[in-house]
């Protein structure tokens, strides 16, 4: 099992694997100890889930997405432990759309501690053909929750686009949001898109 800062700097590094960041540029985005920092990337390399880029006098790390154990990592760092009731609610109110969406990943106000959300944030991704049916699932659940739902929808090759852009949104939806399901095919994406 990963700890939550190992999580941090996995879903960290997901995201800025282009920017081949230092140890202290990890501990300073990540509110960490440039030695906790360090402790969590060494692990990680002898794990063989992380490389070093030499760049100057400073080491950068990102991720080894040519090794098969850094996918069983990666998922591990996508999933959020939700303590939340008003987060476990929606959860039970969404899953009847599992069956016809590949992802679903929460983001905004709603899981933000410390804010009242009005509104539900959610990703959704899924084939351009279950759209219908998903429109049509998704107007039942409008009629029963009791919070505005803002949905975005994707497709898995928009997802792919997207990350390859680097849409802000995108990329920070997937550093902080709560993924609900679909963590190995958010994987899946992300070998696709770091093909080296």
């Amino acid at each position: 099992m990963l700890t939550d800062n190992q999580k941090k700097v996995l879903r960290y590094l997901i995201i800025n694997q282009d920017n081949f960041p230092s140890i202290n540029q990890v501990a300073k985005d990540n509110n960490l100890a440039p030695n906790g920092a360090l402790k969590i990337l060494n692990k990680f390399k002898e794990e063989g889930i992380l490389k070093i880029k030499q760049i100057s006098n400073i080491k950068a790390y990102y991720i080894n997405y040519n090794n098969n154990i850094t996918r069983n990592f990666l998922e591990l760092a996508l999933i959020t432990k939700i303590e939340d009731k008003k987060i476990k609610n929606r959860i039970n109110d969404l899953i009847s759309l599992k069956n016809i969406s590949n992802i679903c990943i929460l983001f905004g106000s709603y899981i933000e501690k410390n804010k009242k959300p009005n509104d539900l944030d959610i990703l959704f991704v899924l084939k351009k053909e279950n759209f219908t049916k998903y429109k049509k699932q998704l107007n039942e659940l409008k009629n029963i929750i009791p919070i505005t739902i803002h949905d975005m929808i994707l497709t898995k090759e928009d997802l792919i686009q997207n990350i390859k852009m680097k849409k802000p949104i995108i990329l920070n939806i997937i550093k902080n949001g709560y993924i609900l399901w679909g963590h190995s095919d958010i994987v899946e994406v992300l070998i696709n898109v770091n093909k080296r």
